[in-house]
């Protein structure tokens, strides 16, 4: 619903700013403020008795509620207008169906009654049904796969981490069984690597199923030139969207570049307050990689600490305010920096900054930014696409969701932690993708690019000691495309 009001608020201004900019004001300042995330109320040192605190949050309600009337009053006023009857209205069946012209969307429905997938496509909207997709056994899969995932990157003994790989390539099969039979449903089989045109899918997962790689379901352990090889990898070049109307969103801003692209790099290798300084050695070797990538780029680069431990903060350094004042004018933000996804608010989700203790780059902190030279944002950063409360499982806020709302058409996002070293690697593979002949970077390749990057990594192309990665899914698995 959140999503749906964002999506209403930040339509396009261009006409109602020529023509009535005095209701144009109005309506980007009420919204602004509706933007703003609701403030807490508490008092830290008890001085504020129960009474004064029940004041202040009864008057922050009235507010709000006094914000949400003035916004539907200056809604109503310009769809009075002649030519504005639809400003901001959310689109018709036909306009969402419209979306499906570069390839299908899947939008699953699992329930305790049935479970079926609904696929949009240009011919209309059909249905296939998933006998397997039940909520008993997706919920065992989900619990199955994250304790894997655990013992897979963090446990102690080789034998375990051997055994919770295998857990994590047998819940890809399972997941290929009960989902797989809708690239069946639309007629997409084994494509060939020298292929130049794959198909496209988009997922909308939605619940439980949101915690799965759909994108990496499958059989990895099928011969490479099996020609019926059952993996979606090696069928469809998937995109996930939160909604239909959020990829229609992203593909109203996305547009091909028609100059270089003005990166904006954010690295941590080290954390100020996590254990260890939260090192991340590799990091140094992304930010060369991207170097090599990114003719004009502005680097944010923690600084390393002063002898006495204190950290000196510039211009330069990776706060959350340096971000933000940067976003606006880059058409490419790369961060290579820790995650994290809050517990219980999903929009209180954050990435690691150098002032991340005392203001942290959240979900909500993306709000205020608007994003006209956007294109796209790679989270080269542990859990940037996860939810971890079961109470908002059927929500889509987090990292990824909240930068392809704040304007950019294009985001890779991760589901899990990632492996410092193989994100160097995916990194280093995707730009190099995203490059045409001409040499120039074309963001609107990005899904095929991180598509192609992440198949080499599985498939241990050109990597140091050509380890065989079909058998580790979460060294690969965790990237994901989310946009247009």
């Amino acid at each position: 619903m959140l999503l749906s009001q964002a999506l209403d608020a930040r339509s396009d201004l261009t006409d109602l700013n020529r023509q009535h900019p005095d209701l144009a004001a109005r309506f980007v300042q009420l919204r602004d403020q509706l933007d703003q995330p609701a403030g807490t109320f508490d008092s830290a040192d008890g001085s504020e008795d129960i009474d004064a605190l029940a004041a202040r949050q009864d008057h922050a309600v009235r507010d709000r509620h006094r914000l949400a009337r003035d916004f539907a009053q200056i809604l109503a006023d310009i769809r009075a207008l002649a030519g504005f009857d639809s400003f901001a209205l959310p689109p018709t069946p036909g306009e969402l169906l419209a979306e499906a012209d570069q390839g299908p969307i899947v939008v699953f429905n699992v329930s305790r009654y049935r479970s079926d997938a609904l696929l949009l496509t240009q011919s209309g909207i059909t249905h296939v049904e998933l006998p397997q997709l039940t909520v008993a056994a997706l919920t065992e899969q989900v619990d199955a796969f994250h304790r894997a995932l655990r013992t897979a990157t963090s446990g102690p003994d080789k034998t375990e981490r051997r055994q919770a790989q295998a857990v994590m390539a047998q819940v890809l099969q399972w997941l290929w069984d009960a989902a797989g039979p809708v690239l069946d449903a639309l007629g997409h089989h084994r494509q060939s690597s020298a292929d130049a045109d794959w198909p496209r899918v988009w997922w909308a997962p939605g619940g439980l199923l949101g915690l799965l790689p759909l994108h990496a379901a499958g059989y990895h352990t099928d011969p490479v030139d099996d020609p019926g090889r059952r993996t979606v990898m090696d069928r469809v070049i998937s995109s996930y969207t939160p909604t239909v109307r959020a990829l229609r969103h992203a593909r109203q801003h996305a547009s091909v570049p028609d100059k270089p692209a003005q990166g904006l790099v954010v690295a941590m290798p080290t954390t100020p307050g996590l254990p260890d300084q939260g090192c991340l050695p590799h990091v140094s070797s992304e930010v060369s990689k991207l170097h090599q990538h990114l003719p004009k780029l502005t680097l944010l680069l923690e600084p390393d600490s002063s002898d006495d431990g204190a950290l000196v903060s510039s211009a330069h350094t990776p706060t959350k305010d340096n971000v933000l004042d940067h976003l606006p004018s880059c058409s490419i933000a790369h961060f290579a920096c820790h995650g994290a996804s809050h517990p219980t608010d999903p929009s209180k989700s954050w990435l690691l900054l150098h002032d991340h203790a005392s203001d942290p780059l959240t979900v909500a902190s993306l709000a205020q930014v608007r994003l006209d030279q956007a294109e796209l944002a790679y989270l080269s950063a542990c859990r940037t696409a996860a939810i971890d409360t079961a109470d908002l499982i059927d929500e889509a806020i987090h990292l990824t969701s909240a930068f392809q709302l704040a304007g950019f058409p294009h985001v890779v996002g991760t589901l899990w932690e990632i492996d410092d070293q193989i994100a160097v690697t995916i990194a280093d593979a995707f730009y190099t993708h995203l490059c045409t002949p001409t040499g120039a970077l074309d963001t609107s390749r990005a899904a095929w690019a991180l598509h192609q990057a992440v198949r080499e990594v599985r498939d241990g192309h050109d990597l140091p000691g050509r380890l065989d990665r079909t058998h580790i899914p979460f060294l690969w698995a965790a990237y994901l495309h989310a946009g247009a």
